[in-house]
């Protein structure tokens, strides 16, 4: 069997039964973080929520599926583009390590869409999801870290694969039409990162056409539409085109390896800060830093520089071009700016949703700060498995170092329960204000075997609070 073979029937028939409690679980909380997330780009003080708020207008529709924060609905497909996009826009998208793959901005919003417009449960989603995610994932691992190498963004690329399986599986696909929708899916994939070096914001899109692009492709596969089953293997199918010439070995195999016994999806990193995941080791190694300048009678303003070393090609990535990296313009630069990250930290002691909006580029403290911060390649790295940070800062004579090996939220580093719905009232509370939390619960606690609408009226409940964070 193929690779698209092997996962369409996967898709198709794995018994829902067998899906470990814990998974199920795992899924459940991902989608109430996906939400939470779309919400914040939501937000009318975002670039992303005036773009979207406007479209709205003439894309919403009296029937269909949630627009998350934007109080309307739109058809399934055009649902899960606005939502997947929101839900990328400030970077706080869930991510799993290795493969790269980023399935709450890609699977959730499809499933989520898919399943409210066709009124069915809580359970079923669940279950897409679960296949969704372990799809996309392990669509990761073939080739690792060589799609960013080549400048390519994995959500759009292999994020419509998992949402082939996954609303195939919401609609009762056969295996043989959820591998046509895969074969259909290769012909979708795309998304350049060059957004990540200019800071424009089409960078957003790329988990809302992975959505977008794997229902469609799974529409048109049941309606007869056939693609390759090679599309994974093939001589010109996905990965070698994508990817040519490659260097090494495609691993295919391990795409398919304990494929309903090993389960990644708990593994997935919810992640705490609204910038690239690259930054965020730095920003824990930043706030440790300062913990010592309290102990030692220290102030940033004593800092004399600052190296960091990260592998790459995530080095290139955020620190490039450099002009553009040393004094962001928009929030989308600064969110993949290692040097305004840094320096952001340092100076706030933290960095949030406010770090990156328009005013805060332009703090002196921190854009003086990002001027002292060098950074070059980290030889001990393990990336991609994991995002560490070697940190040395020399200030007032001294030289503190810190590395931390795990980026938070990563499985060694893992977000609490607790974490994961303080994330949620901070990218909600200028929604639902000081309903945030409440509603996360609220979702946590919906019953499997109600309807998808029982949790997801929690999310547009009447009477929540508007208001600026």
């Amino acid at each position: 069997m193929t690779l698209s073979q092997t996962f369409g029937a996967f898709a198709a028939h794995y018994p829902s039964a067998d899906m470990p409690a814990a998974v199920r679980e795992a899924a459940r909380w991902h989608m109430i973080d996906s939400i939470g997330v779309s919400i914040a780009g939501a937000n009318p003080k975002e670039e992303s929520g005036k773009a979207f708020g406007q479209l709205t207008a003439d894309w919403g529709a009296a029937k269909g599926a949630s627009l998350f924060g934007l109080d309307t609905q739109a058809r399934a497909e055009l649902a899960a583009l606005v939502n997947g996009s929101l839900a990328q826009a400030l970077e706080m998208d869930d991510k799993h390590g290795s493969s790269l793959a980023r399935p709450g901005s890609t699977v959730v919003p499809a499933v989520l869409a898919a399943a409210e417009a066709d009124g069915l449960s809580l359970s079923a989603a669940i279950d897409a999801a679960v296949v969704g995610y372990e799809v996309m994932i392990r669509l990761g691992f073939v080739a690792g870290d060589r799609f960013l190498e080549r400048g390519y963004h994995t959500s759009s690329l292999i994020g419509s694969f998992g949402v082939a399986a996954a609303i195939g599986r919401l609609r009762g696909a056969t295996p043989e039409q959820i591998a046509d929708a895969m074969g259909i899916a290769g012909t979708f994939a795309s998304g350049i990162q060059e957004s990540t070096r200019t800071g424009s914001t089409s960078k957003i899109l790329h988990g809302g056409w992975g959505a977008h692009a794997g229902m469609l492709a799974i529409d048109l596969a049941m309606a007869g539409i056939t693609g390759p089953d090679t599309v994974f293997e093939g001589k010109f199918g996905f990965f070698e085109t994508h990817l040519t010439p490659i260097t090494g070995q495609l691993d295919f195999a391990r795409a398919a390896e304990g494929l309903g016994s090993r389960w990644y999806l708990p593994e997935t990193a919810y992640k705490p800060y609204p910038c690239c995941q690259l930054l965020h080791a730095f920003i824990e190694a930043s706030k440790q830093v300062l913990a010592d300048f309290a102990r030692d009678g220290v102030t940033v303003n004593d800092i004399s520089s600052v190296h960091c070393q990260l592998a790459e090609p995530g080095l290139t990535l955020v620190t490039e071009p450099r002009d553009r990296k040393k004094a962001p313009q928009t929030p989308h630069e600064g969110r993949f700016s290692l040097f305004f990250g840094v320096a952001a930290a340092l100076v706030d002691g933290d960095v949030g949703l406010e770090t990156f909006l328009p005013e805060r580029l332009e703090d002196s403290r921190i854009v003086a700060l990002a001027q002292k911060i060098e950074a070059s390649v980290d030889p001990e790295s393990d990336y991609p498995a994991h995002c560490p940070a070697r940190l040395t800062v020399e200030a007032a004579g001294r030289t503190y170092f810190k590395h931390v090996p795990y980026h938070p939220g990563s499985p060694e580093a893992a977000l609490s329960r607790a974490d994961v719905l303080a994330k949620f009232e901070r990218n909600t509370r200028w929604y639902f204000g000081g309903e945030a939390v409440s509603v996360a619960e609220a979702m946590g606690e919906a019953s499997e075997t109600g309807s998808i609408l029982d949790m997801l009226r929690h999310s547009r409940r009447a009477g929540a609070l508007r208001q600026a964070s």
